[in-house]
């Protein structure tokens, strides 16, 4: 919208392609869409590169699945190029073919262990989580009942949007809300 009103956009152009607008969250918020675009770009830079690789290893794909993406699907792209380039032929893509310097520029989440051996903690934003709804002394219940509302929230009310926002369906939403309404503690 505001290269529309900076005039770098045309208006008429913009308000044509907003019939229905798509909002695609960032790659860091998809880790599960990592290995099919993998597997994708892996076909795509065999062929362009005239080479064939076996495919990653499960080490390389935690270390992906683990990374912060701050170049989304573009720095994905040029990793796994990257990655074909320096791999062997018939060989896989290890990790130190995505990430040739695994020194002080390690991405985060992914490291050297005291023993010398790559280590890739699994989730740590997801642990720090727990640990904070563990420790709110909050019952399951509670801690369920406050995501839903929350996602209504955000979605300004909209069910199918909240449904969405927590990758369930709209029944399956409908569902939760009318049990956590009949469960909760009334407020008096």
């Amino acid at each position: 919208m505001q290269a529309v009103k900076d005039g770098r956009f045309r208006a008429d152009l913009f308000y044509r392609l907003n019939v229905y607008p798509i909002s695609i969250p960032p790659l860091r918020e998809r880790a599960l869409d990592i290995p099919p675009l993998v597997n994708a770009m892996i076909d795509k830079f065999n062929a362009m590169h005239g080479k064939r690789v076996a495919g990653i290893t499960d080490k390389a794909m935690k270390a992906l699945k683990a990374y912060q993406w701050p170049g989304n699907v573009r720095e994905l792209e040029n990793m796994i190029e990257r990655g074909i380039i320096l791999a062997p032929a018939d060989g896989w893509i290890e990790l130190d073919h995505l990430f040739p310097s695994l020194d002080g520029s390690a991405p985060e989440g992914i490291g050297l262990s005291q023993h010398g051996e790559l280590s890739v903690d699994e989730a740590p934003e997801q642990a720090k989580l727990c640990d904070a709804i563990i420790n709110s002394g909050l019952s399951l219940d509670e801690v369920e009942s406050l995501l839903l509302r929350e996602a209504v929230d955000r979605s300004g009310g909209n069910l199918a949007g909240a449904a969405r926002l927590l990758g369930l369906t709209r029944p399956q939403l409908t569902y939760r809300l009318k049990r956590n309404k009949d469960t909760a503690p009334s407020e008096e």
